[in-house]
């Protein structure tokens, strides 16, 4: 499976046949990226996106049989890995790190907005 696959596979085996843009908004990844990711997931045979009647221009995104039948694989193979990773960990010890890491995700995207300021700041004087 590719990089970017099990985000959007999660998606669609949560809500199979949303458009692109419904899709879109639940990801946190730019419009490009998720098109291409798509195009590359029809070409394996995991999706397909399907024209709207209404609006030619909208695509729903389905599931093929082949992307439903991995999902019962995927997720064993992730609960697998949760649960060697999570080995001798205590609960609070699991809060603890993911206490941890969502503080220093918070403080890059504050440095990465403040960059983006005073690099806008640059350009514009």
């Amino acid at each position: 499976m590719q990089p970017g696959y099990l985000t959007i596979l999660s998606r669609l085996w949560e809500r199979d046949g949303i458009t692109q843009k419904e899709l879109k908004a639940t990801l946190d990844i730019e419009q490009a990226t998720l098109s291409n990711t798509l195009k590359r997931m029809e070409r394996d045979g995991l999706v397909e996106q399907k024209r709207t009647k209404e609006d030619r221009r909208r695509h729903h995104i389905t599931l093929t049989d082949h992307g439903r039948s991995i999902q019962s694989t995927v997720t064993a193979a992730i609960d697998d890995l949760r649960s060697s990773v999570n080995q001798g960990l205590t609960i609070n010890d699991r809060r603890y790190f993911k206490r941890i890491m969502r503080q220093m995700t918070e403080k890059l995207e504050e440095d990465q907005m403040e960059s983006i300021v005073v690099l806008l700041d640059e350009v514009v004087d």
